[in-house]
Order: structure tokens, then C-alpha cells, then sequence
């Protein structure tokens, strides 16, 4: 018998340290089901090879501080997130765009068989840039 697939969005965490030239790198994401009731985020705690490729004028520490500080308030944010409505709230006013080294970019829906591992398997896949498994999730249109 098939489980049924919980309805769940995301959004990948981009690291943009020059928001002129519009050049980013995943360093994270953020997920919400609300059946189950869950907000969940995962990020690089520490710049990856990718990244400092990419941007090899910035400075390591600025990085990792600025993701420290920002994982701290995505932990705060999950906490107050107890419910089905509360988790739509945390996670539509975390992924509202804003000024900063960091940003969300468009939220996606995605179907789950596992909310609880969507985070980390999504981190493998858009961040990491791993190969993803065999039973690779449905991706459906924002």
C-alpha cells in the first residue's frame, strides 16, 4: 500500500554577496508542510570549495559568521512555529526578500513521502550538488 505524499514548499538560501552583478550560490534551504506541521531549515554552517570559487575575494569568516547568526534565527523562527498556520507565517515572512548577504529565491512545491528528510535531501541535492537517489521527489509548479 502507497503512504500518501505530504504537500510541502521550499526555498533555497542564496549566498549574494555582490546583489548588483544578481550572481548567487545555494548555501541552504528552507522547508513547510503543514500537514504534517513542519518548518524546517539546513545550511552550510561553512563556506564551501563551490563558493569560495566563485567569490574568492570574500572573506571566510564574514561568511560563516553572517550563516552562524542566521541559522541562530532559523532555529528561533522554527521554535515559534507550532501549528499549520504559524508554520505558513514563519515560512512566508522568511522567504520575503530582503537586503542582506543572504536571500531566499522563489518558493517551490514539492510532493514527500518524508517531510522530516526533505530538508537534508534537498540540501544534498541543490546545495551540495550531489547526484540525487534513485527515488528522486516530484517537483509540481509554484
Amino acid at each position: 500500500m502507497k503512504t500518501a505524499q505530504a504537500v510541502c514548499n521550499y526555498a533555497l538560501l542564496q549566498f549574494l554577496p555582490y546583489p548588483e552583478t544578481g550572481e548567487f550560490a545555494n548555501v541552504g534551504v528552507l522547508v513547510a508542510c503543514q500537514e504534517p506541521c513542519l518548518l524546517e531549515f539546513e545550511g552550510e554552517p561553512h563556506m564551501p570549495e563551490r563558493v569560495k570559487a566563485m567569490f574568492p575575494r570574500q572573506d571566510e569568516r564574514v561568511f560563516s559568521s553572517a550563516m552562524h547568526g542566521f541559522i541562530q534565527e532559523m532555529k528561533r523562527v522554527q521554535d515559534m512555529a507550532r501549528n499549520p498556520k504559524a508554520c505558513l507565517q514563519a515560512f512566508g515572512e522568511s522567504v520575503r526578500r530582503r537586503e542582506s548577504l543572504f536571500r531566499f529565491g522563489e518558493v517551490r512545491t514539492i510532493l514527500s513521502d518524508d517531510p522530516s528528510r526533505l530538508a537534508a535531501e534537498l540540501l544534498k541535492r541543490f546545495v551540495r550538488m550531489e547526484a540525487p537517489s534513485r527515488r528522486e521527489p516530484s517537483v509540481l509548479a509554484a
